[in-house]
């Protein structure tokens, strides 16, 4: 690996990628903008797949130390599907895997490194921007409250609602949408409001040349799930798998992300009001699974319109 080594981007995958260097016996240097949230982290949800727990020991940590809840299934428009999800405390993993760092909060200079890595997600801070590209409206919170909630999806806007537990009494709830202000479908659910009198809902926060990327800066994001966390680890490992092999890298991710590339085109037809069929139904079942989520093709017939 070269001698001099930056990364741009100290969120999730970025600093995971910082630990399996560091584990290799390099020398890192990390940038990063100043946080932008209370949690000191961009919007994501505390949820994913199980995938994560190996990708986590991966990284010489016991990923049972981050695991908030274990998941069984998850109400999706009210429809109850059986699933096999987790939330974990994101801010203490990130923080966990900087251990040690010297984070800069400063221009990179990208001249002085023989490799610099983007793990600056959907800014792009260092690689040209995507053709095309789409990036929802998003908006986050975690929340306290008395009032046992449920683990729930609501789809809608070309987008969805989500509400995770993390433990008993703390909640993940977010929204993004690529047509409705994600606020606005948050307050009609009427999920940060009080359901009755006396439980009370307290908000916490509301969150080129020899230049390679990771994670969400090359697009590795589930479209229709909108799960970035475990493609973006895995990209990390691919990347190191091919360090000095640029051409093999980008085949495979290519390869190992192609069923994201049908997830792109449901989401196309959504958005010109073209209609979805089986076929579409058939992308949304299969890949759902790569989520834990057993969905069957008649619910996902009914998902996906309800999705637009």
């Amino acid at each position: 690996m070269g001698t001099k080594l930056a990364i741009a981007g100290a969120g999730m995958t970025g600093a995971y990628l910082f630990r399996l260097l560091k584990n290799e016996g390099c020398e890192v240097h990390l940038f990063d903008r100043e946080p932008v949230g209370e949690c000191g982290l961009t919007p994501c949800a505390w949820g994913t797949s199980a995938d994560f727990i190996k990708l986590v020991e991966k990284a010489g940590l016991a990923a049972e130390k981050y695991i908030l809840r274990r998941l069984d299934y998850i109400l999706i428009d009210d429809v109850k599907i059986k699933a096999d999800l987790i939330t974990f405390d994101k801010p203490q993993l990130v923080k966990d895997l900087l251990k040690d760092a010297e984070i800069r909060f400063a221009p990179l200079p990208i001249s002085r490194y023989d490799r610099v890595i983007d793990a600056t997600g959907v800014s792009r801070a260092l690689l040209p921007s995507i053709e095309d590209d789409i990036i929802l409206g998003c908006c986050q919170y975690l929340i306290e409250t008395a009032e046992p909630l449920e683990n729930r999806i609501k789809l809608g806007g070309i987008g969805y609602a989500w509400c995770f537990p993390l433990s008993r009494n703390l909640y993940h709830v977010g929204c993004g949408s690529l047509v409705a202000d994600p606020q606005c479908i948050l307050k009609k659910l009427g999920w940060l409001e009080s359901a009755t009198p006396r439980h009370e809902k307290k908000i916490l926060y509301g969150c080129g040349d020899g230049i390679w990327g990771v994670g969400e800066a090359i697009g590795c994001v589930a479209p229709l799930a909108g799960d970035g966390i475990v493609p973006g680890m895995r990209s990390v490992q691919l990347l190191l798998d091919a360090w000095d092999k640029p051409q093999q890298y980008r085949e495979a991710v290519l390869d190992e992300f192609r069923w994201m590339k049908d997830e792109r085109g449901v989401i196309d037809r959504l958005r010109k009001a073209e209609g979805v069929g089986i076929r579409d139904a058939r992308v949304l079942r299969r890949n759902s699974r790569r989520m834990g989520m057993q969905v069957g093709l008649r619910e996902a017939i009914a998902l996906l319109k309800n999705l637009g």
